[in-house]
């Protein structure tokens, strides 16, 4: 953004400025492109001329294709005078003092100009407007002109860049390896297990969603027996009988009374001790199929 040249800018005005004060005019069609192509915030000088000669410079900060606007305040500059412009007289982008010394004033460049340069030695700003001067060895000469990082290792004499050797497996925590990573699909649900020996191994026979599933037990007890001491102390009634009372006399016995009554109860029997049951069931494998991982630190 700023300043802007051309070559040969020169072309017939068509439109002029209306009288000293007129900042729009046309140039003939076509010949606008000999003039700088203009962004925000930039101009050029331009310098009006007729046959007699007389002279106008002008600060031109807007074209759009064969049609320039002279900036506000932009007319009678360089010690030249606004004069009054006809169709038929010329435009020129010439080479103007303003130009040079609006150039030449820059404080960057003249910092630059300033410096005592000699063989092997690249400038550099140190401030704004303010510049040094620093060793430019053939080698970085060399190493400055590569195109690219493998270019630039060839100049360094470095191996190329390989921080992770090929082959190495890690682990990844998101949906698909990286650029440059291939996804290893050998082991499949398991679970991962650090060990303090070799790494690299696995074991198992149980998928681990399988053998963390929600699983039922089924089985059955055996029959078990009871032992008199295993059941609880009871007693048996001894039921009921019939008693006959007779006398006896001479030879002839006489019935006298019959009646019936209860025997008294056994003895009881029984412990109320322990007994067991055996079980036998379905057995639930926890083998979970695993891989095995060594812990390591960067030396």
């Amino acid at each position: 953004m700023g300043l802007r040249f051309s070559n040969f800018g020169k072309a017939v005005v068509s439109s002029a400025p209306s009288g000293t004060t007129g900042l729009s005019f046309t140039v003939e069609a076509g010949k606008g492109l000999l003039f700088p192509s203009l962004g925000t915030g930039d101009y050029f000088y331009g310098i009006f001329k007729d046959a007699s000669g007389n002279r106008e410079v002008v600060k031109i900060d807007t074209r759009s294709t064969d049609s320039l606007t002279i900036a506000a305040g932009g007319r009678g500059l360089d010690g030249t005078t606004a004069r009054t412009w006809a169709a038929g007289d010329y435009f020129v982008a010439g080479l103007t003092n303003a130009a040079l010394e609006e150039s030449l004033s820059n404080a960057n460049l003249a910092a630059l100009g300033a410096l005592s340069a000699s063989a092997d030695e690249l400038p550099y700003f140190t401030g704004a407007g303010v510049a040094a001067l620093t060793g430019l060895s053939s080698f970085i000469r060399a190493l400055l002109d590569d195109a690219d990082a493998a270019t630039a290792r060839a100049t360094l004499g470095a191996a190329p860049l390989n921080i992770i050797p090929p082959g190495s497996v890690t682990d990844w925590f998101q949906a698909a390896a990286p650029v440059g990573w291939t996804q290893l699909t050998t082991h499949n649900d398991k679970a991962l297990r650090i060990v303090s020996g070799a790494g690299g191994g696995s074991g198992g026979s149980v998928a681990f969603t399988a053998a963390f599933a929600s699983q039922a037990v089924t089985g059955s007890n055996s029959a078990t027996t009871l032992t008199s001491a295993q059941i609880p102390a009871h007693a048996h009634s001894g039921g009921m009988d019939t008693i006959v009372n007779t006398i006896t006399g001479g030879p002839t016995s006489f019935f006298v009374h019959q009646n019936t009554q209860p025997l008294p109860y056994t003895g009881l029997t029984g412990g109320g001790g322990s007994h067991n049951h055996a079980f036998t069931g379905t057995a639930i494998n926890l083998a979970v199929q695993y891989i095995d991982m060594i812990l390591a630190s960067k030396d």
